[in-house]
């Protein structure tokens, strides 16, 4: 419920947004969303639009360098 919820709110955001600024506004809701806990309900929905698949990539490339770094390299 909740992915549908974030997706439809992309949906109504996307257009108000300018087109060179999409990605960034993707990324920041998908922060949010990875705050919260959604994205792994979120980085499996079929109904993602590319700058939304874009941006959960990305973070969940952030997330998983900042794991392999939690506690520093040997």
């Amino acid at each position: 419920m909740r992915d549908e919820f974030i997706i439809e709110l992309w949906a109504r955001i996307k257009p108000l947004v300018q087109a060179k600024d999409r990605l960034d506004a993707a990324d920041a809701i998908v922060a949010v969303c990875d705050e919260f806990g959604f994205l792994d309900e979120l980085g499996n929905h079929a109904d993602l639009d590319s700058e939304l698949r874009a941006a959960i990539k990305t973070q969940l490339e952030e997330d998983y360098d900042e794991d392999d770094n939690e506690y520093g390299d040997y």
